[in-house]
């Protein structure tokens, strides 16, 4: 009968924990970018699924199996290795992510996703554990055994306002990404971010090295054909040298005209956006979070193109191969009055050929 339970004890911890830590140790509840309301509805599925378990068995098993690995290479946490997990973690997704370190763990609205890691695509050669958080300033830094060191970079857009970029420049940033534009999740209209050029010229007059990003909502290939068009039009006479990204969200709006889209079409949608600008002579990147780039998007689909991931916790989890790192959007850097997007890069995209 106990046999029977096996499978479920690490679900079972995972949701006690999960729901103990967020009211016993005060775990920041804040998860790439996710909405009060979303938030509010993990908190219920959670509940939820505590309330249909037997807690009772689970002691029984824990005291029986505690520090235990099995035949299967799974481990038994004790509660304080758990609790001290907890208070690692920044989000409840995080902690998952812990525990279940072989998944791509997200959340996708209404539930917890523990994604397969596939054998068949690469993965990334980081060593994750030399990325130094300041506490003081919540600058991340990374230089590995090898001497690879990470750069410092920011993403901007027209909510950043106005911007002194050669104040940026002397607080070290080493690039930065700049928004060209988007288009309406509802009208389906293009529209150029109205700071695009006014920062293109102070970055490049400071010698900050630029990439371009678009927030896309296409709802097929020719739109985000026609996205790639876009910013291929508006960068023509300046000196783009960092990849020109599709950044990829959900817009879950009722109105939303792509909320509906398959994870065939988002994958073909992203893969015409890049294969234009690369025919461009351009590097193209995909910007998303876990949610996009392993349930959104065919992950083996997408291989062959950079991935620029999104992921607020004090560590990155995707498992594939990456080059950016966007950890925060909360970032102070001088010459920008309010908040921003802070990233680290792990190649110099400004130096490489092609």
């Amino acid at each position: 009968m106990r046999r029977r339970w096996l499978w479920v004890i690490p679900l079972i911890v995972l949701c006690i924990i999960s729901v103990a830590a967020a009211a016993v140790l005060g775990i920041k509840l804040r998860d790439e970018k996710m909405a009060k309301g979303e938030l509010e509805a993990m908190n219920r599925a959670l509940q939820s699924e505590l309330d249909r378990l037997r807690k009772t068995s689970v002691e029984e098993i824990m005291a029986e199996n505690e520090g235990k690995t099995l035949g299967n290479g799974e481990i038994y946490y004790s509660r304080e290795n758990l609790k001290e997990k907890a208070r690692e973690a920044m989000s409840l997704t995080e902690l998952m992510s812990m525990l279940f370190s072989d998944r791509a763990v997200y959340y996708d609205g209404k539930k917890y996703v523990y994604a397969p890691i596939l054998d068949s695509v690469k993965k990334h050669d980081y060593d994750i554990d030399c990325i130094v958080t300041d506490e003081e300033t919540g600058i991340k830094t990374y230089t590995d055994a090898s001497g690879r060191t990470a750069l410092k970079g920011i993403d901007v857009s027209e909510w950043q306002g106005y911007i002194d970029w050669s104040k940026v420049k002397a607080d070290g940033i080493q690039f930065a990404f700049i928004r060209a534009g988007l288009r309406g999740y509802e009208s389906g209209t293009i529209y150029e971010d109205t700071r695009v050029r006014e920062n293109l010229e102070g970055a490049t007059a400071n010698g900050i090295p630029i990439g371009m990003y678009f927030y896309t909502q296409a709802a097929n290939t020719r739109e985000a054909v026609e996205e790639a068009e876009m910013v291929l039009e508006l960068i023509s006479g300046y000196d783009v040298t960092w990849p020109i990204v599709l950044d990829a969200e959900l817009e879950n709006a009722s109105t939303s005209r792509t909320k509906d889209l398959t994870t065939q079409q988002r994958t073909e949608n992203a893969i015409a956006f890049c294969e234009r600008i690369e025919q461009a002579g351009y590097k193209a990147m995909i910007y998303g979070n876990m949610r996009m780039l392993c349930g959104e998007m065919n992950v083996e689909g997408i291989e062959q193109y950079d991935k620029w991931f999104a992921q607020y916790f004090y560590r990155p989890w995707y498992p594939y191969e990456y080059g950016i790192w966007q950890y925060s959007c909360e970032g102070k850097v001088s010459g920008i009055s309010g908040d921003v997007d802070l990233n680290l890069a792990f190649r110099d995209y400004g130096s490489e050929e092609g």
